[in-house]
């Protein structure tokens, strides 16, 4: 893997990372919107919902984070692009889809 090809992964991984935290501000700021306002019984299931959805967004984004930032970390090592489970290079089509991916495709159907 060339050192272009890792420096426009790791603006993707940044720019993914930061479209999360835009996502989740917004989100936190039409909850404020929310609590704000006199609340009537439609506004409440609203706010149930948006209360729902941020839980699950948050627990589903804290781990796409994470896996960005433990993909950021791989970068500045030999670890980058190399598959956990079996340390073969996992295929520059695959890390341009998903550029924080841990494993091949082959060992990822392991996991999945």
């Amino acid at each position: 893997m060339t050192e272009v090809n890792i420096a426009q992964l790791k603006e993707t991984l940044l720019q993914r990372r930061q479209e999360i935290f835009e996502r989740l501000y917004r989100l936190e700021e039409s909850w404020q919107e929310l609590g704000e306002r006199e609340i009537e019984w439609e506004e409440e299931a609203q706010k149930v919902d948006l209360s729902e959805l941020y839980d699950r967004l948050d627990s589903f984004e804290r781990d796409e984070i994470e896996q960005i930032d433990r993909a950021l970390q791989k970068i500045g090592t030999t670890g980058f692009g190399i598959c956990e489970s079996c340390s073969k290079p996992i295929k520059e089509q695959r890390l341009a889809a998903i550029p924080y991916t841990r494993w091949c495709r082959l060992c990822a159907e392991k996991y999945s």
